[in-house]
């Protein structure tokens, strides 16, 4: 597969969350360049910046609150100085989070949430698009889950499926700036620290009975961010070992 990634750059938010730092690698692999971000920087940021940059990345690292205009604003400012321009963004919004039942959330869990999840995804898509216009080129590829499909406790499903409309409605929008937007909503992985991966567990009559590796979904992205993917925009895809069939 031409990925045609090496020398592009790629700005990962949460890079520390779930899938954000093995999939920072899979694209240093392909000789991208990174700008990491998470709303915390610690030691598993560094480390995901160190291995990439043994991989022979230039490597950035910046703290942003994704739900914080200011500093999204700083972020791809950042980016731009480093750089000089944004050919990727993963956006990986998701807040782990217990399942609760409706009437036992609070406002300001649900806003905990919503900030993160949705305002966070279109603040950070908001701020790299005009750049990507400029470019008349762009990848950006949201994690989302299954719950925006299947459903689950109302607060996640009513994020992730946020998400996907957020995703599909830029894919609609931007395209004919050569710009293609996807979503990657997969089933239970493996060490991903997901919002409640036991309501999705690996049984024996599940096509694949296992989970999923984040090494799979990295994979997944970086397809949706090579050259050879130019054609595919506003689209799910759903790795859950057939668990949930579209």
């Amino acid at each position: 597969m031409n990925t045609g990634l090496e020398g592009k750059i790629v700005l990962v938010t949460e890079a520390v969350r779930n899938f954000g730092g093995i999939t920072a690698l899979g694209f240093a692999k392909e000789g991208a360049d990174l700008l990491l971000a998470s709303a915390a920087t610690d030691e598993m940021l560094e480390q995901s910046a160190h291995q990439a940059s043994e991989m022979g990345a230039k490597v950035v690292t910046v703290q942003c609150d994704p739900s914080d205009q200011g500093q999204v604003d700083a972020l791809v400012q950042k980016c731009l100085s480093e750089f000089g321009r944004i050919d990727v963004l993963l956006n990986n919004p998701l807040l782990p989070s217990e399942a609760r039942s409706l009437e036992d959330i609070s406002f300001d869990q649900w806003r905990e949430k919503m900030d993160l999840e949705i305002t966070g995804s279109f603040q950070v898509c908001q701020a790299v698009l005009p750049q990507m216009v400029r470019q008349e080129w762009g990848r950006i590829i949201s994690y989302g889950g299954l719950a925006g499909f299947r459903g689950s406790d109302a607060m996640t499903s009513a994020s992730e499926l946020g998400i996907i409309g957020l995703t599909r409605g830029i894919a609609r929008e931007y395209g004919k700036y050569n710009i293609t937007a996807n979503c990657i909503c997969p089933g239970g992985v493996e060490g991903a620290g997901q919002s409640h991966p036991h309501s999705f567990p690996p049984g024996e009559r599940d096509p694949l009975p296992r989970w999923g590796t984040p090494d799979e979904l990295a994979f997944l992205a970086v397809c949706l961010a090579s050259e050879d993917a130019g054609y595919v925009t506003g689209q799910c895809l759903l790795p859950n070992g057939g668990k949930y069939f579209l």
